[in-house]
């Protein structure tokens, strides 16, 4: 017999099930692997879970700090229930939560953009577009000789892989971290469809790891990737065109919003605005500004005037050159930055 929590998180799942036609193996890994009874927040009617969203921890560096965001995933509401507001009671749910976790942003992934222009509304959160990316082939040519590096596909993996990613990515200036869970439950999705996790060596010496899928265009795109040496980069682009059997290998790249050709992916917004700027502020001790957040229907405590300088945040009472949401103010810094979110399992 399930328990309350048991029961919830099997309604959870028919949420999934009905909202986003996901296949089971992939709702397995989800759920046992990512999901707990503490992340998913919902709103429930007479013993039924009638919409509902997945809240998980991450880091975060930005501008030379390091803070904790949350990830909104799986927002969904039962389809004879939309259009009363009750994903947006949801999504308020996690933000409050967010402020009382003293964590000062909130992100999540649009699976269309017909669910950004949904986010961008003050009922859902005020969410902006605050990171974007770019599809090139990766070019090697510059890479050096690779003679020396030994490339093998690996069917079976352990916490040491994550140790070399977590050692290589730990202090890049602009990226959403993957805790372990986070990582391995994105390698085993990966591998339900064609995928390749590599890892290169140079003698015994690990200097790189891959995950690469083949998407369904059949291109081979490299989702995630953490070299020690530049070789090993072109050494995984070889080995995956010979075993492919393709002439290019692409891969999706953190990009600025400002910069050409870059494509519009993850969206964010402040959940505590002070901390928020606090953060930047810190690291930055010459780094000055005015600035206004305005309406914010889920976290009104956000609303007000603050200036930056000196390195700390103080409210003021001299009003801004400019007044922005609480999405608006996210973007504004992350947007201008090439923000890395790899492994989001959203692919």
């Amino acid at each position: 017999m399930f328990d309350l929590l048991d029961l919830i998180k099997f309604q959870t799942r028919d949420l999934w099930r009905n909202c986003f036609h996901e296949s089971e193996e992939f709702m397995d890994i989800y759920f046992d692997k990512k999901y707990t009874h503490n992340t998913n927040f919902t709103l429930r009617h007479r013993g039924e879970t009638l919409a509902a969203a997945q809240l998980f921890p991450y880091r975060l560096t930005i501008y030379g700090s390091v803070t904790r965001m949350g990830y909104v995933s799986g927002l969904a509401t039962n389809p004879f229930c939309q259009g009363k507001g009750y994903a947006g009671r949801v999504l308020r749910a996690c933000h409050r939560k967010l402020l009382e976790q003293n964590t000062p942003l909130s992100m999540l992934i649009p699976g269309d953009e017909s669910l950004r222009k949904f986010y961008e509304s003050p009922q859902h959160g005020s969410y902006w577009t605050a990171s974007y990316r770019k599809t090139e082939a990766l070019d090697i040519s510059g890479d050096g000789d690779f003679g020396a590096i030994s490339v093998n596909r690996l069917d079976e993996w352990d916490n040491s892989l994550f140790v070399f990613f977590h050692r290589l990515t730990h202090d890049l200036p602009f990226m959403v971290h993957p805790s372990a869970s986070d990582f391995f439950a994105a390698i085993e999705a990966a591998h339900l469809g064609e995928a390749y996790l590599l890892v290169a060596h140079c003698g015994k010496r690990m200097v790189g790891l891959c995950l690469a899928v083949r998407e369904d265009d059949g291109r081979i795109m490299i989702r995630s990737l953490a070299i020690a040496e530049a070789e090993a980069r072109a050494a995984f682009v070889d080995w995956l065109c010979r075993h492919c059997e393709v002439e290019k290998v692409w891969r999706r790249f953190a990009a600025r919003g400002t910069d050409p050709g870059a494509e519009p992916y993850a969206m964010a917004r402040v959940t505590n605005a002070y901390q928020f700027l606090s953060c930047i502020a810190a690291a930055n001790p010459d780094f000055s500004m005015r600035i206004g957040v305005g309406g914010d229907q889920d976290l009104p405590v956000n609303n007000g005037w603050y200036e930056v300088k000196n390195g700390s945040v103080d409210y003021t009472d001299q009003m801004p050159e400019r007044i922005v949401t609480p999405g608006g103010l996210a973007a504004m810094f992350l947007a201008a930055q090439p923000l890395i979110l790899d492994l989001m399992m959203d692919e």
